[in-house]
This record gives C-alpha cells, structure tokens and sequence, in this order.
C-alpha cells in the first residue's frame, strides 16, 4: 500500500480522499528539513502547505517519494531542482485559492485607502479621531498589477466594477488576452509611473526577486500605494519601509514576507502600512479546495501516473498518457537499444520526428528515449529525472522535426554520437500500436524491440546468417523471430534475432569468430 505523509494541517477532506483511494496516511506537524530527511524515504507521496520548507537536504535520501503535492500555488518552499533530479513530481494547485487571493488584495486596499486598522485601534482606545482617518478612493484611479495569471485576472476583473483603469505587466501575457480581460500592457517602468495603486501577483523567481527596491520606489507617485499577497521579496522590505518613512510612496499592505515567521520587522512603528500574516489563502473555502484538489491530483499520479499541475515537469493527464502509451513504449524501447548497442562513451544523443506522430508536444517522448538510454546506465531513473541526469552524464541532447517524408505514417530516429563513432536507430508504430525497429544504420529490418535480441552485422554473402542461427542452435538458444537487411547486395547486411534467451558470452565470443562477421551484440529489452 503506498504512504502518503501530509504536513502542514491540510483540510480533512483531502486526507479522506487519501484513504479513500486506497493510501495509508500519517498526518504530522510542519517538520524542519533534518526532521524530513529522517522520515520522508519511507512515503510514496508529500503534502506541504507553506510551513514546511523541503530542502535538497530533506530530498536527499527520499527513498521511495514520488511525488510532492503543494497544496497552494507557491512552490518556493520546495527545491525543484533536486526533487527532479531524485524524479520526484512537484505538483501545485493554482487554481484554489484564486477568489481568497483576489479577495484579500481587495481588503488589503481597503484597508489601506481608509486606513481601517489605525481607526480601530483608535476606537477600541475609546477615541473619536474622526478627522485623522480621512481616507482615498479606488473609483476612477489608476491600478496597476504585476503578473496577470489567474489571481491577477482576478484582480482586474473586480477592479473595474469599481470603475478603476487597470493597467499590467506581464512579459508572457498576449494582447490578445489583454484586450479579452479590458487591460492596457505596459513596462515595469510605465506602470510604476502611472498607477495610483499597485499589485503584484507575480510568482517568485531570480527575476522577479527584489523586483520593486529603492529604484523602483522612487519612480512611483508620492500618493501611490503598493500591495504584495505574492510572494515575499519582490518587494524589498527595507527599501520599502525606507520609502514609508520619507514619505516617496503613501503607503503598503503586505500580506507576505522574506522570512514567515517574519524576523527583523523594519515596519514596526510607521502608520501608513497595513500587515497580515499570509492570510490571503486563508479561507474555510480556499483550503478545502486545495486540499481536495492537490488530494486528487497526486492520488491520480500513483495510481495512473497522470501528471497535472506540474511545475517540474509538462503535465501529462491520464486521457492523454494512455493514448501516448505505444509511443511511449516504443521511445523508451528505441533508447534503451542505443544504449547497449553502441560502443563508446556516449557524446549526443540527436532525436528526429519525421511524419506525423499525432501531438504536438513531442516532450513526453523525447524524455521517454532519455529514460530508456539511460536505465541500463543509471541505478535509477524516470521521466522526471532523465533530462537532469542525461546532463549530469556530460551527455548533449537535441531534438527536432524533419521535413523529409518517412517511409511510414511517421518514423523517430535515434543518433547516437561516442568517441568510437555513431549509430543511427528508427522506429515506427505499424497500425498505431505495434512498435517496431524499422532501420538499424540505414539498414531496413522489421524487429520486435523486445526480450534479447541478437544483432549481427556482417558481409553480404551466403551462409554468414545460417553459421550464426548453427552456432545458436548447438547452444541450445531458440531463436524466436528473425528479419534480414542490408545496405546494397554484396555490402554489409544486418540480421536482428529475437532468442527465448540470452546467449552465453562463450557463444557470442564464438559468433563473432565466424568468417565475415563483423559485429554482434545482444540487446536486452524488458
């Protein structure tokens, strides 16, 4: 039975739907990365919300974790880089927390425009400071959101039913979709000058980090103020608060921050900022969301190996795998034969499309040749980690599509490069389901690419081919099936022999003995 190890106080509904699904489920508190290293190898899957950092440290023995669920949208609590090369899934849940997000902003420039907490408080002192809290409108102001994926769409939608001007930065969002969402696109530059208020709801990366410091600040409008429910660090913190202090901005609402607990809290004592500790998913509806959806997800990913909402990997559904499962099976059958039956250190692996495979994306196949080129090299490999660890290997890798015209519907071509030479494998679907090797070294054959196989390479004469099956026979390997090609008469010919058994080396020793033979190697295929 796979384990499931939840963190971090997800909803009960997703934990239910764990057990539902058949997974064990051990429940525990936010763990510091030593104590995740400790346990987190004996799980199959991981559910984090923000409290809990996962570390390449904690990743480094993970044992047999395959997936990390984040139930939310950030996923800068979680090393990437080393959970894909230990192959582990990093899934999100982008669109949970959307409305709590939205809606939060939207308190959070109330909050700040009427100056709301500072009221209270004075309030709650028995005070009636009614002319100190004199306060701004959104309607007719200019805001402007950095990031416009969902939450940030979100955002603007509402921002104009209060008749505000919206304006946005987003380096991947099309005009197209801007004209479709009624906001203007502008630079970073343009919008810092321009807006009354600004929001970010960018992800956070080596971009985006400090986007917003000293600089930035002093390009905005002296009665312009800033909210961030993203990610802390986008905003510098000290360069902002130096900003509320001089009065070069109005004022802030920060819902995140560099370090959660927040330590070092430079906005002690000023009056125009509004902080909450990360509330913005903090929502009865939001965490069932999320918690029911990042439950699903992963649920699905061990049991179907549906891959959705990944940010390490394309996603991949379940639909969509299993209509990609004979061409799956034949790219990694295609690079697990090159793997064997070249000679050499491998320097490049070159993948070509010709023909029409049927998709688009031709990633799940590439990486599914990479996972079989290395799996006779590597004690352990996937989808995930085979781009990683091809390059850990010193290994080059490319891919393109070929306008040549295949002698089938489509035909991929596997090249690999060593430092003894090349050797060229391509392969085919007959009826959309039956994988073949069609070509060995320009050398056409119809192979299974399956069990152990035989391939010899000789002269082109009489009875090379009937010595070799000889040989076969009085070691008492049966030969399962056998196809024949070769590059002209009377020049090299290539024989592919699919054998109940693997020959002994002292009978591939004695093949390679033969007159005219010039190479035979086994391959074994699963």
């Amino acid at each position: 039975m796979a384990k499931i190890l939840v963190l971090d106080g997800l909803s009960e509904e997703g934990v239910e739907i764990f057990r539902r699904e058949g997974f064990e489920v051990d429940v525990k508190p936010p763990q510091k990365p030593e104590e995740l290293a400790a346990i987190v190898g004996g799980y199959d899957g991981l559910v984090v919300r923000s409290a809990t950092t996962v570390t390449a440290e904690a990743l480094e023995n993970c044992g047999n974790l395959k997936v990390i669920g984040r139930a939310g949208v950030g996923t800068d609590n979680i090393d990437k880089d080393a959970a894909t090369k230990k192959g582990v899934v990093v899934m999100n849940t982008p669109g949970g927390n959307t409305i709590s997000t939205c809606e939060h902003t939207f308190a959070l420039l109330f909050a700040l425009c009427r100056r709301i907490p500072a009221a209270h408080e004075s309030m709650a002192a028995g005070r009636w400071d009614r002319k100190k809290f004199q306060g701004s409108e959104l309607c007719k102001k200019t805001l402007g959101i950095v990031g416009m994926g969902r939450i940030g769409g979100a955002v603007a939608k509402r921002a104009q039913s209060f008749e505000m001007k919206v304006i946005a930065f987003d380096p991947i969002m099309t005009q197209l979709k801007a004209d479709a969402l009624g906001v203007e696109l502008v630079s970073v530059d343009e919008l810092l000058e321009r807006s009354d208020f600004i929001t970010v709801h960018a992800p956070k990366t080596d971009k985006t980090n400090n986007m917003i410091a000293a600089a930035q600040l002093k390009k905005m409008k002296p009665t312009a103020r800033i909210v961030n429910c993203a990610r802390g660090g986008i905003i510098n913190e000290k360069d902002l608060a130096e900003a509320l202090k001089a009065g070069t901005i109005a004022g802030a609402a920060l819902d995140v921050y560099t370090t959660e607990p927040f330590e070092d809290n430079p906005f002690l004592g000023l009056d125009n900022i509004v902080m909450t500790p990360h509330l913005a998913a903090s929502t009865d509806e939001a965490q069932l969301t999320v918690a029911v959806e990042v439950a699903e997800q992963m649920a699905d990913y061990l049991k179907t190996g549906a891959v959705v909402n990944a940010v390490n990997v394309p996603s991949l559904d379940a639909e969509t795998r299993e209509k990609l499962q004979p061409l799956l099976f034949l790219a990694e059958r295609l690079g697990a034969f090159q793997s064997q039956y070249v000679q050499g250190r491998p320097k490049s692996l070159e993948i070509e499309y010709a023909g029409d495979l049927g998709l688009t994306d031709t990633y799940p196949v590439t990486t599914g040749i990479i996972q079989g080129f290395l799996s006779p090299i590597v004690e352990s490999v996937n989808m995930v980690s085979a781009p990683f660890q091809l390059k850990e290997h010193g290994i080059d890798c490319s891919e393109k599509k070929s306008a040549e015209s295949p002698d089938y519907a489509f035909e991929i071509r596997v090249k690999v490069v060593t430092d003894e030479g090349s050797h060229t494998v391509k392969g085919t679907l007959f009826e959309g389901s039956d994988p073949r090797i069609c070509s060995i070294d320009g050398m056409r054959v119809d192979a299974r690419p399956q069990g152990e196989m035989l391939v010899s390479v000789n002269e082109d004469r009489p009875m090379v081919i009937g010595n070799v099956c000889l040989a076969l026979g009085e070691a008492n390997v049966n030969i399962a099936n056998l196809t024949l090609g070769r590059s002209e008469k009377g020049g090299k010919a290539l024989t592919v022999l699919n054998l109940d058994e693997r020959p002994s080396d002292e009978t591939l020793a004695k093949i390679r003995a033969l007159n005219h033979v010039l190479k035979a190697e086994v391959v074994s295929l699963p």
